[in-house]
C-alpha cells in the first residue's frame, strides 16, 4: 500500500519536492497525490491549489505549500481553499446527502523552511514541516461511516474534471437492478475516473519530449485534450499548439479543451495561444491553418500542397517528401511553441515529429532563454498505422540526449457511445490484459475482442458473452 504521485507544476518547487520525498516514504498510506492540480474556478479568477491528497481513509487533504521561512495568516488561505474546494464538489450530486456534502475537507498547512513552529500554532489549523508532517497526517480525521468505494471513486473524478465531460444529455433511467441499462450505468459509473498512469499523462510535462503509448480506445485523445487545457491553465501566457491526423478530430478536441478549461477555470480558453491545427495545412486562415504550412512560411522555405508533394515524391510518400524537404531547408531553427501535442502520431512520418520538435523553445518573451525546453508530448498507437510502419524510438527520431518520458495506457478498453454524436472511451489496467466492450447507438451491441492470448476475469464479467472463443 502506497501513495500514487502525480507530478504537475506549481510555482512552490522546493516544499512540493519535499512533500513528494516525504509521502515516498510513507507506506502505510493510500490514495492519490496530486502536485499543482486541480485548478479551481471561482468569481475571482483561477485558484491553484499546491497539493491534494485523496485519500479513501481520510477524503480530501488539501496541502498550502509555504515557501520561506513566514507562515503568516495560514488560518485565512486554509479556510479560502477548503471553502474553495467544497464548493466545486457541491456540485456533483453523488457527494451530497440533502445540503451536506459527505466528502470530508481538511487541510495541513507545510513549511519545511520553518522551526519551531510553536510561534505559529493555531488552534484547529494544522501546521507541519519536515519533521511533524507525519504527526499532522496522523491528526487528520479518519472518514466517517459514508465512506465508500463508490464515494472515493466519484469524488476522485470530480477532482481530474472526468465525470461533467461524460454526461449524456438524457437521463438513463433503470427500474431493475439486472437489467442492461443498469449494468450499463454502474460500468460508465465505474471508470469515469482516469487511472494513475492517464493522470501522470495528463498532469505530468517533462520538459523534453513526452511519448504516450495506447491501444485504440485507451483515451489517448482524452489525455492529450486534458493535458493541453491543464497547461493553458497554469500557463496562459504560452504558446500551445493540438494535432493530429484525422480532420474530424478537430472538433472534438475543441469541445473537450473548451469543457475541460471551463470546468477548470470558468472561462474559455485563449484561441490566439492554444491552437487546434491540421497537420498539413494550407494558406489562408481559420480552418486551413497547419503545422507545415507553418513551419514553411516561419522559415521562409519552399511549400507543398498535396498536389505538388505527388508530382515531387512519389505516391504514398507525399508527406514524408514535404517534410524532409522542409527540414533540409529549414536552415537556423525559429521556435514558434512552448508546446506541442499530437495526436495519431503513428500516422506521421517521424520527419513530421522533427519539424514539430524544431518549432519549439519559443524564446519570445524577454524572461527565456534561448535553451528554452522543447516540449513535445505525441500520442501514438503502433497497432493501427496508416502505413503499417512503426514509429522509431524517440531517440532515434530526436537524439539521445533528449529528455524522454514514457507512459504507456495499456490494459482493457472500454468504449461507450453516450449518443450518436458524442463518443468517449475510458482505460483502465488489469496486468496488461485487453478487453473491449462496446456499446452503440440505440442498439445493445457487445463486441468481445481478444487481443491478447491470456485472460483474467473482469469485474464487469456479466457484460460479457461467456463464449470465449
Amino acid at each position: 500500500m502506497s501513495v500514487s504521485i502525480v507530478r504537475g507544476t506549481n510555482d512552490k518547487p522546493v516544499s512540493s519536492r519535499k512533500l513528494v520525498e516525504s509521502f515516498s516514504g510513507y507506506a502505510d498510506l493510500s490514495g492519490e497525490l496530486f502536485i499543482g492540480y486541480p485548478i479551481i474556478s471561482t468569481p475571482e479568477g483561477r485558484q491553484p491549489i499546491d497539493a491534494l491528497w485523496v485519500s479513501p481513509d481520510k477524503g480530501l487533504v488539501i496541502f498550502d505549500l509555504i515557501e520561506g521561512p513566514d507562515p503568516e495568516n495560514y488560518p485565512d488561505q486554509q479556510d479560502d481553499l477548503a471553502n474553495k474546494l467544497e464548493a466545486l464538489l457541491r456540485t456533483h450530486r453523488q457527494l451530497m446527502r440533502g445540503r451536506r456534502l459527505i466528502v470530508p475537507i481538511q487541510t495541513i498547512s507545510f513549511a519545511p523552511g520553518v522551526s519551531p513552529l510553536d510561534a505559529y500554532a493555531r488552534n484547529d489549523y494544522l501546521l507541519a514541516n519536515l519533521d511533524s508532517l507525519e504527526e499532522a497526517i496522523k491528526q487528520v480525521d479518519e472518514w466517517g461511516d459514508e465512506n465508500s468505494e463508490d464515494v472515493y471513486r466519484t469524488a476522485l473524478s470530480a477532482i481530474q474534471s472526468i465525470s461533467t465531460i461524460r454526461k449524456v444529455r438524457t437521463l438513463r433511467p433503470s427500474t431493475r437492478s439486472d437489467s442492461r441499462g443498469a449494468k450499463l450505468k454502474r460500468l460508465e459509473d465505474s471508470i469515469a475516473t482516469l487511472d494513475h498512469q492517464q493522470s501522470r499523462a495528463v498532469i505530468e510535462t517533462v520538459d523534453g519530449v513526452q511519448r504516450i503509448r495506447g491501444l485504440a480506445g485507451s483515451g489517448k485523445t482524452i489525455v492529450l485534450a486534458l493535458k493541453a487545457a491543464y497547461l493553458h491553465a497554469q500557463h496562459p501566457d504560452w504558446r500551445i499548439a493540438v494535432t493530429f491526423n484525422t480532420r474530424s478530430l478537430k472538433e472534438q478536441f475543441r469541445y473537450l479543451i473548451n469543457s475541460f478549461s471551463l470546468r477548470q477555470t470558468g472561462e474559455e480558453p485563449d484561441w490566439n495561444n492554444l491552437r487546434i491545427l491540421n497537420a498539413w495545412g494550407a494558406p489562408g486562415h481559420g480552418d486551413r491553418a497547419g503545422i507545415y504550412y507553418e513551419f514553411c512560411r516561419t522559415h521562409d522555405i519552399e511549400y507543398f500542397d498535396f498536389g505538388s508533394a505527388r508530382r515531387a515524391f512519389r505516391s504514398g510518400r507525399e508527406f514524408y517528401g514535404a517534410c524532409r524537404r522542409a527540414l533540409a531547408q529549414e536552415g537556423e531553427s525559429k521556435a514558434v511553441y512552448d508546446a506541442i501535442l499530437v495526436d495519431e502520431a503513428q500516422d506521421f512520418p517521424p520527419e513530421f515529429l522533427r519539424l514539430c520538435y524544431q518549432l519549439l523553445g519559443a524564446p519570445k518573451r524577454p524572461d527565456q532563454l534561448p535553451d528554452d525546453p522543447k516540449r513535445l508530448v505525441y500520442a501514438y498507437d503502433e497497432l493501427q498505422s496508416l502505413t503499417g510502419e512503426s514509429l522509431p524510438s524517440p531517440e532515434e527520431i530526436f537524439g539521445s540526449q533528449t529528455q524522454t518520458q514514457i507512459n504507456e495506457l495499456v490494459g482493457y478498453l472500454v468504449h461507450i457511445d453516450l449518443a450518436d454524436d458524442q463518443r468517449f472511451a475510458f482505460q483502465k489496467t488489469v496486468d496488461g490484459n485487453l478487453r473491449q466492450v462496446t456499446f452503440a447507438g440505440s442498439r445493445w451491441r457487445i463486441i468481445y475482442q481478444p487481443v491478447l492470448s491470456s485472460f483474467r476475469r473482469w469485474d464487469h464479467n456479466d457484460l460479457l458473452p461467456t463464449n470465449r472463443a
